[in-house]
C-alpha cells in the first residue's frame, strides 16, 4: 500500500511544502521502498511565521520562568533567572556544569540526562552567598546555526522549590507549604497533561499530519480551546492560593509602564487580530517609571487587555494610556464594550464574580487577583464605566521617587 504525507522544509528565506509518497522500488524486491516527492510549492515567510525572541522571553517571564543560553560547549552566554531583576554577568563564559549541579537522586548524572529526566538542579553560586537554596528544572532546546551545525542550547528554567529537602521547605502557620493544594501539588501535576492535550489538539486542527474532515478539525479546535481554559483556571487557582498566604510578598523592581504596555500588547496581538481589534499604545519613546514586580505588573496588564479583547465588539479599538500624579504612575485600558453598571463596579473585583456571564472562557478570578497584586505592590486597580459606554481600568503603582 502506498502512503503519502505532507512535509515542510524551511530556512530563513523561504518555506517549501510538499507531498512525499512511498513507492515500491522494484517488483522483484518486496521490501525495497523509495520515497517520491509528488508535489511541492515554495512560499516566502510571512511575518506571522517568524518567532519573535522578545515575545518568547516575555511569555517566559510572565509564567515565572527564567532563561539560560549556552554555546555548543555549554558555556553560558546569557542568564536571567526567575525572581532576579538583572543578569549576573560574572557567570558569562563559565560552564553551565560549573555554576549548577544536579541534586540527588541524580547527583552523579550528566546535566543533559538530568534535563531529560526533569531532575532539579541547584545554583551553587547562590548557595554559597545565602542560606536559601533555589531549585530549578531545565527544559532545553538545541540551537542550529545557518549552516545547519549545532550551536548550543536555550534553556528555560522553571522554579522547583517544592523539591527541596524537608529542612529547606518554608512553613506557614505551622503548616508546610508543600502541603498546599494547587501551588505545589495539583498545579504542576495538571499543567503537563493539559499542555500535551492542547499541543496535540492544535496539531490535529491545523492538519499538519495530512488531510482531515472539516468537522474533526473543528472538534480538535474545541478541545484545544477547552484545554487552554482549564490551564488558565489552574494558573488562576495557583495564584489565588499564593496571594492569600500571610507571607506573600512582591518584588520592588524598577519598571517602565510604557514598556510593559507594549509587551502585553505583543503577547495578545494574535488574539486581538482574530477579532480585528486594534490596540492603540503610548509612543515607544515615552517613558513612565514605576516601582513594582515586573512579572506581576505584566500579569495584571495582560489580564486587563485580555478582558478588553474578550468583551469588545469585533473591529473596535482598545486604548492604553499612561499618566503621572504625585507619588504614582498610572496606566489605563479603555474598551468599547457593554460597560459595567455603577452597582456592579465593586462586585467585579470579588472572587469568582462574573456578573452572570457564562461561556466566555473567564474564571471570575482575574480581576480579584489583579487588584490584590496591585495593592501588594503599594498601588491600586480601579474601574470607571457606564452601562453601554465601555470601561476604563486603571492600574496605579508607586513612582520610583517614592521608593
Amino acid at each position: 500500500m502506498n502512503l503519502s504525507r505532507p512535509v515542510q522544509a524551511s530556512d530563513d528565506e523561504s518555506r517549501i511544502e510538499m507531498w512525499v509518497e512511498t513507492r515500491l522500488a522494484s517488483p522483484e524486491k518486496a521490501n525495497a521502498l523509495s520515497l517520491s516527492i509528488i508535489d511541492w510549492k515554495e512560499y516566502g515567510h510571512d511575518e506571522s511565521d517568524k518567532i519573535d525572541p522578545a515575545r518568547e522571553r516575555d511569555f517566559d517571564r510572565l509564567e515565572g520562568r527564567g532563561a539560560i543560553r549556552t554555546d555548543s560547549a555549554l558555556r553560558i552566554i546569557a542568564q536571567q533567572m526567575p525572581g532576579e531583576a538583572a543578569q549576573y554577568f560574572d557567570v558569562i563564559g563559565r560552564s553551565l556544569l560549573d555554576i549548577y549541579d544536579v541534586i540527588p537522586p541524580s547527583a552523579n548524572a550528566r546535566l543533559l540526562e538530568a534535563v531529560a529526566e526533569r531532575q532539579p538542579i541547584r545554583n551553587q553560586r547562590m548557595r554559597q552567598k545565602t542560606e536559601a537554596q533555589r531549585l530549578f528544572v531545565l527544559q532545553g532546546y538545541p540551537l542550529i546555526d545557518k549552516t545547519g551545525l549545532f550551536a548550543g542550547y536555550r534553556f528555560t528554567a522553571e522554579p522547583d522549590d517544592q523539591s527541596a529537602s524537608g529542612a529547606d521547605i518554608k512553613r506557614t502557620s505551622g503548616k508546610l507549604i508543600s502541603d498546599s493544594l494547587f501551588g505545589l501539588q495539583l498545579g504542576p501535576a495538571l499543567r503537563q497533561p493539559l499542555g500535551k492535550i492542547i499541543a496535540n489538539a492544535e496539531t490535529i486542527s491545523s492538519k499538519l499530519e495530512g488531510p482531515l474532515r472539516g468537522d474533526y478539525a473543528s472538534y480538535a479546535k474545541d478541545i484545544a480551546s477547552a484545554g487552554r481554559h482549564l490551564l488558565d483556571l489552574v494558573n488562576d487557582l495557583s495564584d489565588l492560593e499564593a496571594i492569600e498566604r500571610p507571607e506573600f510578598t512582591v518584588a520592588g523592581d524598577d519598571i517602565d509602564l510604557v514598556d510593559i504596555a507594549h509587551r502585553a500588547a505583543g503577547l495578545l496581538a494574535v488574539k486581538a487580530a482574530d477579532h480585528q481589534i486594534r490596540i492603540e499604545l503610548p509612543d515607544e519613546d515615552e517613558k513612565l517609571p514605576a516601582s513594582g514586580e515586573f512579572r506581576r505588573s505584566l500579569q495584571i496588564l495582560v489580564n486587563l487587555v485580555g478582558n478588553a479583547i474578550r468583551y469588545s465588539p469585533d473591529g473596535s479599538v482598545i486604548k492604553l494610556r499612561v499618566s503621572a500624579e504625585p507619588g504614582f504612575s498610572r496606566i489605563s485600558v479603555t474598551d468599547h464594550g457593554d460597560g459595567i453598571a455603577a452597582e456592579d463596579q465593586e462586585r467585579i473585583f470579588e472572587k469568582f464574580e462574573r456578573l452572570g456571564r457564562s461561556g466566555d472562557g473567564g474564571s471570575g478570578l482575574g480581576l480579584f487577583i489583579s487588584r490584590r497584586l496591585a495593592r501588594a505592590m503599594g498601588g491600586s486597580l480601579d474601574v470607571d464605566s457606564k452601562a453601554g459606554e465601555g470601561s476604563t481600568f486603571t492600574l496605579s503603582l508607586p513612582d520610583r521617587k517614592k521608593t
